[in-house]
């Protein structure tokens, strides 16, 4: 089995039911074919391809195998707290958290364990998914796509003046920001080398955040769209090395069965068929196919980060502020953001997605149609080729906002994109009801100076030094 053909059986398809052409919706329709495309193309020798590009080496995230105990690997005890089948041939994972913004990772309680009372039971299930509308008196700073690039996240997480400058701040980042509310507008996966280590260091900022009154939220772009699909083409050399590493320190932790991929099933001879054939220990696979599983297991629904992922909002609103990666439109509010928020949660948990509302819901948050939520464009460029075109762009955006207001009764001024580099740097358009905050900061995309959005009440400005840290921020 090719190495496409391995990450495209291990993540089922989106886990919906119902095969191939049969639902009625186009929206269902569209959300099938999310990467359709793209999965058509790829395949073992495209991805390889894509890993012999020369990338800088890997700056963080040793994830040693001595390591014996849980703070080594450092992300959410909510994802790494699981309990594996003990079914060879399937492997569950709980989220244990009674509250996804719980800072106390040991207080985790199973929401699904026994001696609940029921209305107990959903109001833990229901904490989990990402919160819609979020209120700060602070100031709100807000970062683009990071991809992969840890030195150039921390950049700039120091303009935003919300990382200290501690030499060991990737085993203990240090949060000056106050009760700052940092927003990253995803993308953090692909084309660079520490994806895990961001997403380490950001967890890490957001629990110190809290402490200090303030948080960090981190949206879902495209590109973790990509990687739970399956698709690995913009996945470079030194991210499928990281996720072997991580993946060897989550076998050490809790078994082979932790990870699904670590373990797969050699073809029987008499069918041909894989679910019948005895296991195929890993020692026995060559390098290539050990760490593709590896990263299948990671990121395929229901997965230990790709749980990880569903704790991260696809829209948020801070105040009057409303964060999307690629943008929004009307039917999105129409039909619901909280739905478009849980539908993603759900799906990258492993649920298995049967109901018509879901799929419509996935096809409106990550769909393979131009104006998703995680691939919408229009309101990315950064030069309108006609005044036309710039005017219904922004009359599109304005109907957008002032339906917030009508529907959810939240009266929002703005909408922070990112998911199309800007060449020129971050920007507004559409009289400051739209700004672009991807700058390409990722050496595996420009290599730009990173930019910092940033809102204080009703001024909005973009940051592009990093700012001295006071003795009042620490």
């Amino acid at each position: 089995m090719s190495a496409s053909s391995t990450a495209a059986a291990a993540t089922g398809g989106f886990g919906i039911s119902g095969g191939g052409g049969n639902a009625s919706s186009s929206s269902a329709r569209n959300l099938r074919g999310v990467i359709s495309s793209s999965r058509a193309n790829r395949s073992a020798t495209s991805i390889q391809n894509n890993n012999n590009r020369s990338m800088r080496s890997s700056s963080i995230v040793r994830f040693s195998t001595n390591a014996t105990n849980n703070q080594s690997i450092s992300l959410d005890r909510r994802v790494l707290a699981m309990s594996a089948s003990k079914n060879k041939r399937s492997n569950s994972f709980r989220l244990l958290s009674s509250a996804a913004g719980s800072d106390d990772g040991s207080a985790a309680a199973d929401v699904e364990g026994e001696g609940k009372k029921e209305d107990s039971a959903n109001k833990e299930k229901k904490s989990n998914y990402p919160k819609l509308h979020v209120k700060t008196s602070g100031r709100v700073v807000a970062i683009g796509d990071l991809h992969g690039d840890i030195q150039q996240a921390r950049r700039a997480l120091r303009i935003a003046g919300v990382l200290g400058k501690d030499d060991d701040d990737h085993v203990n980042p240090q949060w000056v920001g106050g009760d700052t509310v940092l927003v990253q507008v995803g993308d953090v996966l692909d084309r660079g080398d520490d994806e895990i280590g961001i997403l380490i260091l950001l967890q890490k900022l957001g629990k110190a955040a809290r402490k200090a009154g303030g948080d960090v939220f981190v949206l879902n772009g495209n590109h973790e769209v990509l990687n739970i699909s399956g698709d690995f083409r913009y996945v470079s050399r030194g991210a499928f090395h990281e996720s072997m590493r991580f993946s060897d320190h989550l076998v050490k932790l809790f078994g082979k069965d932790a990870v699904p991929g670590r373990r797969r099933r050699r073809a029987s001879k008499e069918d041909d068929t894989e679910e019948e054939g005895e296991e195929e220990e890993e020692d026995e696979m060559d390098e290539w196919r050990k760490q593709t599983n590896a990263r299948v297991g990671l990121f395929s629904p229901g997965g230990p980060l790709a749980q990880q992922l569903s704790m991260h909002n696809t829209v948020l609103i801070v105040n009057d502020t409303v964060f999307a990666h690629g943008g929004l439109v009307p039917r999105h509010v129409d039909f619901g953001l909280d739905k478009l928020n849980k539908s993603v949660s759900e799906w990258m948990r492993g649920k298995r997605i049967e109901d018509e509302e879901t799929k419509v819901a996935l096809g409106m948050a990550i769909g393979g149609v131009k104006d998703s939520v995680v691939w919408h464009r229009a309101y990315g460029t950064e030069h309108y080729a006609t005044n036309t075109e710039r005017t219904n762009a922004c009359t599109l955006l304005s109907r957008t906002l002032d339906k917030i207001n009508e529907i959810e009764g939240i009266p929002v001024k703005r909408l922070v994109v990112g998911h199309t580099p800007q060449m020129q740097g971050a920007n507004c358009e559409c009289d400051g009801k739209i700004w672009r905050v991807d700058v390409g900061m990722s050496f595996g995309v420009l290599g730009a100076n990173p930019q910092v959005l940033e809102i204080i009440g009703d001024e909005v400005k973009i940051l592009t030094r990093e700012a001295p840290v006071t003795m009042s921020k620490l």
